[in-house]
């Protein structure tokens, strides 16, 4: 069976879980999850000015509550 694509998306980063590791995501329409920073991933802005930094994040098709950071946007 083929591997099915993440679901990318855009989010803003609402609360930190864990510094440089585990961040709480807010899509446009209101949905939260939980955005996970790999070690392989995009290096963390400054992490003073993490809060309300906008970012890509990936989704599985089968566990919407969870996603991965794929990169940082610039405002």
């Amino acid at each position: 069976m083929p591997e099915r694509p993440p679901i990318e998306a855009v989010g803003r980063i609402v609360e930190v879980r864990e510094p440089g590791r585990l961040y709480r995501v807010e899509m446009a329409n209101g949905y939260r999850a939980f955005a996970i920073l790999e070690r392989k991933g995009p290096p963390p802005p400054d992490p003073g000015t993490v809060l309300g930094q906008r970012a890509r994040v990936h989704f599985s098709p089968f566990d919407m509550g969870k996603c991965r950071i794929a990169a940082w946007l610039a405002e």
